[in-house]
């Protein structure tokens, strides 16, 4: 023992005697960790209050509590959605420019797309097993999927894709329910009608096209849909994508859009799929939309007002109408449609009916979820940004 070999004089004696016994407390606490406490706790990145990507901060926090629907996923990979960027900071989307920066002093955990195992289920969950690989977008009043492990309800979670690894199955659940639901519920996009069919295909105009909600309404929409797709788009890699995915017609959205319907012979569109805000492009939407058209916009806009399209509408006996997501979960109404899309969207991915689209995949660290942030926010991804434990997996 240590204090057997003094050396030096008292002072540095007692300092030495302190410092041991600090290391001993500290390998106590580690052992009562590992033991027992540790099996409580998670890491997890954090947000500590609202403002920029460089506040994010890596935290050792409490391992959530299960609901009794709910499973425990140990999470493999998560994407980025603006979503993140827009809950990061919420002001000037969500609530006025110039409202005070909202506080977390326990840490917010964003992070609303990701596939993992499950490791535990809730007391009335019956959907799944431990062990079960899944994904899952999210609920956006909980803490998401930017920690080592989420609690969600199972009843907007599916088992993911058995052809795709945990980095691409995140990369689907937000940006395909969002498709899904806006082309299928709210616009009321007949399914799977293509055989039917005995006159030409309806239009839909997705503006733009390889956003990561875009690449899956130009799927959808020709795959199961069985519509004629537009989408747009002002950089030549974005054309390309919007093609390579199904796009029969690829205009500019930088440019008026009816003048390059009508040098190609088209007189309009029968639905708009708006992936960028009505506030700029309400009024060529109305122009360019049929009788009895439908408009979907999955932009809100708190700071920017839509111009009075009213009296256009009215006479073509058209429908706005808004899709969120996260309504569901929210409200919890009718919260297994998800699972059921899901579910649905899986088989047309292992069937190879649909891909997914995917720009980047980072590895897990607090470095690389800053700049998925960053790209987010740039507006120039092509596809979905992964955080991976493993690439491949």
């Amino acid at each position: 023992p240590f204090w057997l070999k003094p050396s030096g004089s008292p002072v540095a004696f007692a300092n030495q005697f302190h410092r041991q016994l600090s290391l001993r407390r500290r390998s106590a606490l580690l052992g009562c960790q590992l033991c027992g406490g540790m099996a409580h706790t998670m890491a997890a990145f954090v947000l500590p209050r609202e403002g920029g990507a460089d506040l994010l901060e890596e935290r050792v926090v409490p391992r959530p509590s299960l609901r009794p629907r709910d499973i425990l996923v140990r999470v493999q990979a998560f994407a980025m959605n603006p979503v993140d960027t827009q809950v990061r900071d919420a002001r000037g989307k969500f609530k006025a420019k110039d409202e005070a920066a909202a506080e977390f002093p326990e840490g917010k955990i964003l992070g609303y797309d990701g596939a993992g195992i499950i490791e535990q289920v809730g007391e009335q969950a019956t959907m799944f097993q431990v062990g079960d690989r899944v994904y899952f977008a999210g609920d956006l009043h909980r803490n998401g999927s930017n920690a080592e492990f989420v609690a969600i309800d199972e009843r907007i979670v599916a088992k993911m894709p058995a052809s795709l690894s945990f980095a691409e199955a995140a990369a689907v659940p937000l940006t395909m329910l969002t498709a899904w639901e806006g082309l299928f519920e709210g616009m009321r996009v007949p399914l799977d009608t293509g055989a039917d069919q005995a006159h030409v295909p309806k239009r839909v105009l997705v503006l733009p096209g390889a956003g990561g909600v875009g690449t899956w309404v130009i799927q959808l929409a020709k795959k199961v849909g069985s519509l004629f797709v537009i989408a747009t788009a002002s950089r030549p890699e974005s054309a390309d994508k919007s093609r390579e995915l199904g796009a029969d017609l690829v205009i500019n959205h930088r440019e008026p859009l009816m003048p390059q319907l009508a040098e190609v012979g088209i007189d309009g569109v029968d639905y708009v799929y708006d992936g960028y805000g009505l506030h700029a492009y309400a009024t060529q939407y109305v122009e360019v939309l049929k009788p009895f058209g439908q408009i979907l916009t999955i932009v809100p806009s708190f700071s920017e007002p839509m111009p009075s399209i009213s009296v256009p509408m009215a006479f073509k006996r058209a429908s706005i109408h808004y899709e969120l997501m996260f309504t569901r979960a929210a409200e919890g109404i009718e919260m297994e449609r998800q699972h059921q899309i899901l579910k649905r969207a899986a088989q047309l991915i292992d069937e190879g009916a649909v891909k997914v689209s995917i720009q980047s995949i980072l590895p897990w660290s607090m470095d690389s979820l800053r700049e998925g942030h960053r790209l987010q926010e740039s507006g120039k991804a092509v596809g979905k940004i992964v955080i991976a434990r493993e690439a491949g997996a």
